[in-house]
């Protein structure tokens, strides 16, 4: 892993961050100055070999190759603004390469994919918006915003990736099972009491199992990959992705949707630019030729549009928890059903009154309810960090 990280920045992020409630942790770069307690904690845990889901935010502001050179170009000012700018229209590209590839072994549908591509696009924006002339705090809140909508991008890769792992234990369960089915036709066949057909379903189903692990083994390496990329730890580094916190529907009950409508629209980040642009979205020809009152109005008129459609994403986002709240709740009833049943299964194996492949089956219907409770799980908590996201300011994919 790349060490040369900005200490002075993440110094005073993660005194926010990872230690509140202390006393401020102390600039390990400034001359005389030894790093404190709390700060050479927070280095170690960041510098370990396991990625924590609460780790992605720094991560990526002090590892990631083209936010820490954007941070470094605001710190010094040593760079005009025109070259800040670049700077974000570097990290744009190369977020929508990285993009690029996840869709590429993904699908461009996968859930993770399109988060993924519609903050490469917000970066894109973003980043042809900035005016080479505002102040460095403008600059360094830019960043920021660039920063959050990796980081949501980010979360989502996280929650792809352990909901591709539950996933692999089902069909690698189902590969097993495959591979004693045909054993045993095999052997029928041997001793003349099974068809070819039999012996060739057999194959077609192992062959489907082997295409179906390879697929999910494929979009694992490539989240692996990219989240690693974000956050500066080597491809083929030893690196531990660590687990998405569980969902919480509790705090369901104390989301506000009419006041967190109005929030969403106020931290938007491209209604900010839209109101503080001077065309809203027009293009340069078109703001140099269009009369005052008559752009002004266009303006409105977008902006209004605008904060309309994001008020129905922020329903549309709200409807999604209560729907994967019910989902979860559901699969959290078959997931106990499938246990008593597993339980009961492993006894019936002891008393010699199951087959062993009537017990792996068994077995396969357990881990299938497993499987389904943890992605419930994993697809209420993204539904609630996408709200949550979307209230902070980051425009979510709300499909």
């Amino acid at each position: 892993m790349n060490m040369n990280r900005r200490k002075g920045l993440m110094a005073l992020s993660l005194a926010a961050v990872m230690t509140a409630g202390s006393t401020a942790v102390a600039l390990a770069d400034e001359p005389g100055v030894v790093p404190g307690e709390a700060y050479t904690e927070a280095m170690a845990r960041l510098q370990d070999s396991h990625m924590e889901y609460d780790e992605l935010t720094e991560l990526i502001k002090n590892y990631y190759a083209p936010i820490k050179s954007a941070y470094s170009m605001i710190d010094t000012m040593e760079e005009d603004q025109g070259s800040i700018a670049t700077a974000m229209r570097v990290v744009a590209d190369d977020y929508m390469s990285q993009a690029d590839q996840l869709a590429d072994v993904l699908g461009s549908g996968n859930p993770a994919v399109m988060q993924v591509v519609g903050g490469a696009r917000m970066l894109r924006s973003s980043a042809g918006s900035m005016d080479r002339a505002i102040e460095r705090s403008k600059s360094s809140r830019s960043v920021d915003r660039q920063v959050n909508m990796i980081v949501s991008g980010a979360e989502t890769l996280m929650n792809q990736y352990e909901y591709y792992l539950a996933q692999r234990t089902v069909v690698a369960k189902a590969l097993e099972i495959a591979r004693t089915a045909q054993a045993i036709q095999q052997t029928m066949q041997a001793q003349g009491l099974a068809v070819d057909a039999d012996v060739l379903s057999a194959a077609a189903q192992l062959s489907s199992a082997k295409s179906q692990l390879e697929s999910i083994d494929a979009g694992i390496d490539q989240i692996y990959k990219t989240l690693c990329y974000y956050t500066g730890w080597d491809k083929g580094a030893d690196t531990v992705i660590g687990p998405v916190p569980a969902a919480d529907p509790s705090v369901i009950g104390t989301l506000d949707l009419a006041s967190d409508k109005e929030t969403a629209v106020n931290n938007n980040y491209s209604l900010i630019s839209m109101r503080s642009g001077s065309g809203a979205g027009m293009s340069d020809f078109q703001v140099r030729t269009t009369k005052g009152m008559t752009q002004k109005a266009n303006k409105m008129r977008t902006v209004d549009y605008s904060e309309d459609q994001l008020r129905s994403d922020m329903q549309t986002l709200y409807d999604t928890i209560l729907e994967k709240n019910a989902a979860y709740d559901s699969a959290s009833t078959a997931y106990q059903s499938a246990q008593l049943t597993w339980n009961a299964a492993q006894i019936q194996r002891q008393n010699g009154t199951l087959s062993q492949i009537q017990f792996m089956q068994q077995e396969l219907a357990y881990l299938q309810a497993q499987s389904g409770f943890k992605c419930a799980d994993l697809n209420l908590q993204q539904a609630l960090r996408n709200y949550q996201w979307a209230v902070k300011g980051v425009s979510v994919s709300a499909g």
